[in-house]
């Protein structure tokens, strides 16, 4: 992996999903500086905010509906889940990455978001009084190289809690992100759209630290 060979891949996908309707609407992919020598591959959003409610201890519709609104994600679906994908490096090397999936807390119908617009459509449900919400946890796979503890593994999956860190044996790449999402969650989608399907998943450097491997924990070799 590279800096621009990143940034292409995700530009691929992005326009890809938008050609073929899985995505309602898509955000152009930049390059961030971070610091000296790092920089992050990851979404143009509509206003300066960084899209970081994940910090919080659960997920809701407020931070849904406010991802939405500043343009806070490489993708919003068809459906209304939201995608995010961002990748660090640091002189040329894969150093961070946070590739999310935030289940719509409602059954859209695709209709009335493209008639009203995702924001409006949000605030169609909304105004149900809670009685048309879904239980849905985001997903998340994290990898940061400046942070590990015995609380933190480099690589780790998160769900349901912001403190839930499951090991991850290495970062994953695009391709398994992809996989994951969409052969589970999209499984019609799955076997109609071949690009979905061929998308190369690449083996990455093994981060999990020998203690975590007798954890429960995932691996994503081969």
């Amino acid at each position: 992996m590279s800096l621009n060979s990143t940034q292409n891949e995700l530009e691929n996908l992005l326009d890809l999903l938008q050609d073929s309707e899985i995505a309602y609407s898509r955000n152009n992919v930049i390059q961030q500086q971070l610091s000296e020598g790092r920089k992050r591959v990851t979404w143009a959003s509509h206003t300066l905010a960084p899209g970081d409610w994940f910090r919080n201890v659960s997920a809701t519709v407020t931070d849904y509906r406010n991802w939405i609104k500043s343009g806070s994600f490489s993708a919003a679906l068809f459906d209304g889940a939201l995608v995010q994908l961002s990748f660090d490096f640091s002189h040329s090397q894969l150093v961070g990455h946070r590739l999310l999936y935030f289940p719509c807390p409602f059954d859209m119908d695709y209709d009335i978001i493209r008639e009203f617009g995702l924001v409006d459509a949000i605030d169609l449900y909304c105004e149900s009084g809670g009685q048309e919400v879904r239980l849905r946890t985001p997903i998340r796979f994290d990898y940061d190289r400046a942070i590990h503890s015995a609380t933190h593994p480099y690589s780790h999956f998160t769900f349901q809690w912001a403190h839930v860190r499951v090991p991850v044996f290495s970062p994953i790449s695009l391709g398994h992100f992809i996989r994951f999402v969409f052969e589970n969650f999209y499984p019609q989608m799955w076997r109609v759209h071949s690009f979905l399907r061929d998308w190369p998943c690449d083996t990455l450097t093994r981060t999990i630290a020998s203690e975590e491997e007798s954890r429960l924990h995932l691996s994503v070799r081969g």
